[in-house]
This record gives structure tokens, sequence and C-alpha cells, in this order.
């Protein structure tokens, strides 16, 4: 337990299971230690994105340097002042980009008896094996728990159906998604790219007492988180030219959330979530606008190739193809998040199929001209 006296504040830190006595520390550095333990974090994460390895982030995070932890634990000692409110605030969000989740839980408790609407901002989090969630709002009990259960069932139907390699844009570092809980809904979820480290998905809901869908105005959550993992996993083109004209993440969205519906029929987890009656791999099949040549020159076109790779080479062929230019390592990066083309796509199909009457379907699909009946 820490003391926050105001005549001294000697702080008993373990490092590699001993015991280190630091010497009371004159008060005022709260900007100086923020700097050092945000910096500290942005030179591991740095590091790390130049050459990931194998490197996890829970082996990252346990790299931070010890006058870093110290800085911190310094901090956490300060009398109340806006200068260590705002340094409190900055060690709070840097410890969610390097996973330190009792970093940020420490600095918000700190932060509730400096300044309580700032602590109300950074709201909470939750980490798993695989991501972390930041909800913002006043959600109810256990709400950002079964979220977190939805979004895991939701990467292990990905694994199933394509057994895609990487989900980050750096490899090693989780998945992010900022959870916010908002008056009304007025604009979709998303995935952010901005990020140096890692791939964030901004998630708006309207509803604190439960993640349902669709919502009452029709707003299809379910898949849409589904579908923003499609984003994460694959861009296309360049950022001024969407080559795969949005089709990408909607056919991997409503793939999973057909895949989920039916392997979880009647499970609580999917408690509320009606979205397959509208979204699914069987619904696109059925819609006029798909029912054209495969090609990708538009967007029916472009579902209507996906489709029908779909059933030619199957999804875990498409994984393999996608996995196969990651190991190239070939594809344009922009920002560090992965952005293909369907000719290095083409190519990667029939590198991987081991079945030659699929590798000639796969390309026979990239050859069929305008006009052509499906």
């Amino acid at each position: 337990m820490f003391s926050f006296s105001t005549r001294h504040h000697a702080l008993a830190l373990i490092a590699g299971g001993a015991g280190v006595l630091l010497a009371p520390k004159a008060r005022g550095d709260a900007a100086a230690d923020a700097t050092r333990y945000v910096q500290a974090i942005a030179r591991l994460n740095d590091a790390h994105a130049r050459a990931p390895g194998a490197t996890t982030e829970e082996q990252l995070r346990a790299r931070l340097p010890q006058d870093a932890r110290a800085a911190l634990q310094r901090l956490l000692g300060e009398k109340p002042s806006p200068a260590a409110a705002a340094a409190l605030e900055q060690c709070a969000v840097a410890a969610l980009d390097l996973d330190l989740i009792p970093d940020f839980e420490s600095a918000h408790v700190r932060l509730q008896t400096f300044d309580a609407a700032a602590a109300a901002k950074l709201g909470s989090a939750l980490s798993r094996p695989r991501f972390i969630v930041r909800a913002i709002g006043d959600f109810a009990p256990g709400y950002l728990g079964k979220f977190a259960d939805l979004f895991t069932a939701i990467l292990e139907a990905y694994d199933q159906v394509f057994g895609f390699a990487e989900f980050s844009k750096v490899p090693g570092k989780k998945l992010r998604v900022r959870l916010h809980l908002e008056p009304e809904i007025k604009q979709p979820p998303h995935f952010a790219p901005e990020f140096p480290w890692h791939s964030e998905i901004d998630f708006p809901v309207a509803d604190r007492a439960a993640f349902r869908s669709p919502t009452p105005q029709g707003q299809m959550l379910f898949y849409g988180l589904c579908h923003e993992l499609g984003h994460v996993i694959a861009m296309w083109g360049d950022q001024r030219t969407m080559e795969d004209h949005h089709s990408w993440a909607h056919y991997t969205g409503v793939t999973i959330v057909e895949h989920l519906t039916t392997q979880h029929k009647d499970s609580p987890l999917l408690e509320g979530l009606n979205d397959v009656r509208w979204r699914s791999l069987t619904a696109e099949r059925k819609l006029p606008a798909n029912a054209v040549p495969p090609s990708t020159q538009s967007a029916p076109g472009v579902m209507a190739l996906l489709i029908a790779l779909h059933d030619e080479v199957g999804p875990r062929g498409i994984g393999e193809a996608i996995n196969f230019l990651d190991r190239e390592g070939k594809s344009r990066r922009i920002n560090r998040v992965r952005y293909y083309t369907f000719a290095d796509f083409k190519r990667a199909l029939t590198a991987t199929a081991k079945d030659p009457a699929k590798k000639k379907a796969a390309l026979d699909l990239f050859e069929t001209k305008p006009g052509t009946k499906r």
C-alpha cells in the first residue's frame, strides 16, 4: 500500500525480487516524471515496431526500465494539483499502449482524488490475451466482461474459418477496442489506423445495460464488430483508392456472423444478437445485386468474386493467401497498416493452392469477362 503523506513518500519498490528503497524526492516534478514514463513506453514500442520478431506485448512490457516505474510511483505520491492531474492522465493513457493495466488502474484511482471528471473520461480497461478494451462511459456492471467474451469468440471464429496469422499491424501487439457510450450512435464503428503501434477499433454504443444488435434504430453492431476486424486484417489499394470497393470487410463480416450464429446457437454469448437475419453469407448469395460476374471493378463484382473464391478454394485458402503475402513482406505499408492489391492476392492464391483444380478455378475467376453469367 502506498502512503500519500504530505511529509514524505519514500517508496519501497520490488525489482527482481529484491526490495529497493528510493530516497524521498522533492515534489513538483510531476511533468518530468510523466515524461520519463511516457517516453520509456514509446521507446520500447518504437523499437518493437521496427523489429517485432516473435516478441509478445507481455514480454515487451516486462522490459520497462526501472527508472520509468519509479517515476510513476513518485507521481502517485504527488499532492493534488493541476500539474499532477495532467501527468497522471498522460501516464494512464501511455500505460494502455503497453498493456500495463495495473499502472493504468493505479493512475486512474489516484486521479479520482484529484479530478473526478478527468478520471471518468479515462474510463476503465480490461486486458485479454489478444486485445485490450477501453470502456468510456457509465456502463452497467458486467458489460465490459461480456463484450470481451463476445470479441474473443469473434477472434476465435476468424481463426476457425480463415486462419489468418496476423491481426494487429505490428506483430505481437494486442488489438485495441475503444468502446464508448453515447446518447445516440451518430457515426458507425470504424477501424482507426492512425495509432503508431497497434490496431484499434473505435466502437460507439448507446445502450449502457447490454450489447444488443440490431439496435432499435436498426444499427447492426454485432455485424459491425465482425466487419471492422475485416478492415484490421486487410486493407486494399491505398489511402486514396479502395480497391475492394469496401466489399472485403463486408464479406468477412457476414461470414463470421453466420459462422458464430450457427456454432453458438441458443448460447448466452449471442443473446440479443439477431443480425444473422439480415447479414449472413447465405443472405448475400440471394441478393440480386450480387448476381454479377466476379470482377474487381465494382462492389457487387468484388463480392461475387469473394463468394466464388469462398466456394472454390475455401475461406482457409483465402486466409492462407493473405498469410503468404504477410510472410513475403512485400505489401504496401501505410503507418504500418498492410495494404494489398488484387493482383498480389491472385498471385498468392495460385501460389498456395495445393489442388491444381482449385488453382485453375482461382485463376479463372479473376479472368471472368464482363457479361459472363455465373
